[in-house]
């Protein structure tokens, strides 16, 4: 075996045990509690909202003709 092929394996090795060991941390992580799960589940769909919000001001035409009126008033 020459050692490009041993590298290669080695390397292969390694990213196969990362994988599984990764896998097998996020196992226990499935187990979580019913009322857990919903309360994450509620958060992540404010967050959503929040960032809906947030989209939809930064892409208001209104908005970015302010941001440089703002830059304009700091420049004097």
């Amino acid at each position: 075996m020459n050692p490009f092929e041993m590298t290669v394996i080695i390397v292969a090795l390694a990213i196969l045990g990362g994988v599984i060991k990764h896998y097998l941390d996020s196992r226990g992580d499935i187990d979580a509690s019913s009322e857990e799960r919903q309360r994450l589940l509620s958060r992540i769909d404010e967050m959503e909202e929040r960032i809906r919000i947030l989209e939809r001001i930064v892409t208001d035409e209104n908005y970015e003709l302010k941001r440089q009126f703002r830059n304009l008033d700091e420049d004097e």
